[in-house]
């Protein structure tokens, strides 16, 4: 199978069930077609058997052609081909017994396996797999088109991004291309735009109030999975979500990529009502490095590991994250220099329909630019 994802070739493989996982999951990417494939991500039930030349610590090692990096859930390994191609060996670490029962009823989602097999198959490797690329940069932001102009919602988690998105997912002028992780890019004609990241929205209890996602969210799901759901909401709706796919919550997908046009960055501030103003591209891109440096961390600590290890041994690290926040601050600043940025400073307690009613008319270009 190949897909076409944050503009290269990706090509997957697997056993028959990882296969079924991933059609399911990978459904609403472009198909790639005859081109050569760039990443190729193969499923596996073996980690790699090389020998390391370090492991500091035991959830790294240092390979002579790569690095592996361990994570609770999934073990992915990284080398790069002959030809160039970055290859990537994922085993992942799925969910049985009775321990997995009881962690199922007391977290936050009633996951089922292909839930989790495409949030860990995008938060671990299909978003890591864009840092090997120097042309790639990404954005924690929801994004969504507006008349086919790419909008970015960008600040840190629970800032709001999703509730936003959400709140404008009927009208006829917006289509999906986000919901948590941006990735950008420039095209050789210097035009920014994002690439569709199709990874499974989380709903939130509080993002149900007034609206039918509740009903949305829970349809064909089991007694057991929407008691759990509505208890959880009863004591708290911040703890409990559900993903959805894409195409179930949002009239229309963008598959491949959008030309960027506005970036909002969300702030909560001890301000008494919403307000807007312009912000430096500067300071965009500082912001934007700071947040995926602090969101992403888990991933970034095994770049930080690679580098040690690669000291250690005398070798030459597969990659480390100063090359990858140098890139970073490259690829943001052709890219946001082109487009119109803002903060959105919104008071701490706003009411929550209140919040999103002003935002559809902000995002819906109702409010312009101070």
């Amino acid at each position: 199978m190949k897909k076409l994802i944050f503009g290269k070739c990706y090509s997957f493989s697997g056993t028959a069930e990882h296969e079924v996982w991933l059609a399911e999951c990978l459904a609403l990417y472009a198909d790639a077609g005859h081109r050569e494939a760039q990443v190729e991500v193969c499923i596996s039930k073996d980690v790699s058997s090389d020998a390391p030349l370090a492991i500091n610590p035991r959830f790294h090692r240092k390979l002579e052609d790569g690095m592996l990096t361990s994570f609770p859930a999934v073990d992915v390994t990284w080398r790069w081909g002959k030809n160039g191609c970055l290859m990537v060996d994922a085993v992942f670490k799925m969910r049985d017994g009775i321990k997995h029962r009881v962690k199922k009823l007391l977290s936050m989602e009633y996951a089922t396996d292909v839930e989790y097999f495409e949030q860990i198959l995008h938060e671990f490797v299909l978003v890591p797999s864009t840092y090997f690329f120097n042309d790639l940069a990404p954005v924690h932001a929801s994004c969504m088109t507006v008349d086919g102009a790419a909008c970015l919602l960008a600040g840190t988690g629970g800032a709001g991004k999703s509730a936003a998105m959400l709140a404008m997912r009927s009208n006829d002028r917006v289509g999906f291309v986000c919901d948590d992780i941006a990735i950008m890019s420039a095209t050789p004609s210097s035009r920014s735009v994002v690439h569709a990241n199709m990874a499974w929205p989380k709903i939130y209890g509080y993002d149900c109030f007034g609206n039918e996602l509740g009903d949305l969210i829970l349809e064909g799901r089991g007694w057991v999975d929407r008691t759990h759901f509505r208890v959880k909401n009863w004591i708290d709706p911040a703890i409990v979500r559900r993903k959805i796919r894409p195409d179930h919550l949002y009239r229309e997908i963008e598959p491949v990529a959008a030309p960027a046009s506005r970036l909002y960055y969300v702030v909560r501030e001890g301000i008494s009502d919403i307000s807007l103003s312009n912000l430096g591209a500067d300071s965009a891109v500082e912001m934007t490095v700071a947040v995926v440096g602090a969101e992403y961390s888990i991933f970034h600590d095994h770049l930080h590991w690679e580098k040690y290890n690669a000291l250690a041994t005398g070798r030459t690290a597969m990659l480390t994250m100063d090359e990858v926040v140098a890139n970073w601050r490259a690829v943001l600043a052709e890219c946001l220099s082109q487009i119109a940025c803002f903060k959105l400073s919104v008071p701490f307690d706003m009411d929550h329909a209140m919040y999103r009613r002003r935002m559809v008319d902000i995002l819906m270009g109702e409010v312009t630019n101070p």
